[in-house]
């Protein structure tokens, strides 16, 4: 998921333009030193970048986990997916990511950054129910730029973003019957989004100017359904989720001025997902997954960027521990196609024409299992590439390692 900005203009003639912004873009924004914040390079169209929200386990398969079942395999994609879980679990995933951006007028850099996407807890109730409780990050839109000015008077301009679109979810599961599991979730959709611009100039006499974006939404909720149909090793799975349009804020504040806008909204967009796993030994399966998110130029207001249906293609491939010991092996592929389409490199905004961001990645992956099975440490390895120099104006290649502890009842026995 992916959310935007609003097309509001800034308030006065001394503050940052919608065509500053969208000349930020196509530049592709200069990141600070390794140690910042640091978001995508094409976040500043929006709220943030698309979200991974599941496990290491099954990032390292690509993000295929919309088939995952069994007494500890949990997805975060497909509610169905925690039926059949036998054990009090508590789930933690933490990633650290780092990034290196190539632009075509502002030359190279790179940065790091480091995040909790998901918390979750699972609990088996009695009649076979599950319940399932967890809080995860839909998109980051953390980032610090730091642009040299130089249309008038010289300046510095730096650009801060905080916040992005958050999820809290309660999950309900049951096995069916022989073949079938179903889940539901409810998620309540949180989270705000903050910019500021502030500008510097050399000279002593002039004052510093700052200037802030605030976007705040209703806290409001939505709905996940999803089936599995298990049949031996075989295991074919979908969601859906149902759309969810929230009454949106936008404050602008610079020195002496302050607007206020109400009559926009946010849509969270309707989606699904659907896929399999198919074992190919005792000990080896091979998974795929496609998702789709449909956002579209209704999705909210904006003349910075445009939208399309977010796509996400994944595949994977897993060889599970002998009973003698070792290590499984997990490897991914993932193709995504970002929702933003983006003002192309020298457009000040979608008129001049946009251009789409696609993402290729490819991962890897362990984990050790505790004796009861019921907990685990995993660990996925992920590289891979977005954005196109000739058409954005920027190309980006990242690298993230993702690790999650899951800890159970049965684990401190």
């Amino acid at each position: 998921m992916r959310h935007r900005r609003c097309s509001a203009r800034r308030p006065t003639a001394a503050t940052p333009t919608a065509a500053h912004i969208a000349l930020v873009l196509s530049a592709a924004l200069v990141l600070i030193a390794p140690a910042a914040r640091a978001n995508s390079v094409f976040s500043l169209g929006g709220l943030g970048e698309p979200a991974l929200e599941e496990n290491a386990r099954i990032r390292a398969l690509g993000g295929a986990g919309v088939a995952e079942r069994g007494p500890s395999a949990f997805s975060l994609v497909n509610p169905a997916s925690i039926a059949e879980a036998r054990f009090l679990s508590l789930e933690a995933t933490m990633l650290a990511g780092r990034r290196s951006i190539s632009t075509v007028d502002y030359g190279s850099e790179s940065g790091s950054e480091a995040s909790f996407p998901s918390v979750r807890l699972v609990v088996r109730l009695p009649g076979g129910t599950v319940l399932g409780g967890s809080y995860l990050t839909g998109t980051n839109a953390e980032f610090h730029v730091d642009r040299a000015e130089s249309a008038g008077t010289a300046s510095l301009l730096r650009i801060e973003g905080t916040g992005g679109i958050n999820f809290a979810r309660v999950t309900l599961a049951r096995r069916m019957f022989r073949h079938l599991r179903a889940g539901v979730d409810f998620e309540v959709v949180g989270g705000s989004y903050r910019e500021e611009w502030r500008r510097v100039f050399p000279n002593p006499s002039l004052t510093q100017s700052r200037d802030t974006l605030e976007v705040d939404w209703d806290r409001l909720g939505r709905w996940r359904f999803g089936l599995q149909y298990v049949r031996g090793g075989f295991v074919l799975g979908g969601a859906y989720e149902t759309a969810r349009r929230l009454p949106t804020t936008y404050q602008q504040r610079t020195a002496g001025s302050r607007v206020k806008t109400t009559d926009h909204s946010l849509e969270i967009p309707s989606g699904y997902a659907a896929g399999f796993s198919i074992p190919l030994s005792s000990r080896g399966r091979f998974v795929g997954q496609y998702r789709r998110q449909s956002w579209d130029d209704q999705s909210l207001e904006s003349d910075l960027v445009d939208f399309r249906a977010m796509e996400r293609y994944s595949v994977g491939f897993e060889r599970t521990a002998g009973e003698g010991g070792g290590l499984p092996i997990r490897l991914g592929g993932t193709y995504l196609k970002w929702p933003d389409l983006l003002p192309r490199a020298g457009a000040v905004d979608v008129s001049g024409g946009v251009a789409p961001v696609d993402e290729w990645a490819v991962s890897i992956g362990t984990g050790i299992l505790t004796p009861d099975r019921g907990g685990a440490f995993d660990l996925s390895l992920e590289g891979g590439t977005r954005g196109s120099e000739s058409d954005l104006g920027a190309s980006e290649t990242f690298f993230r390692a993702t690790v999650t502890v899951r800890v159970s009842d049965e684990t401190w026995k």
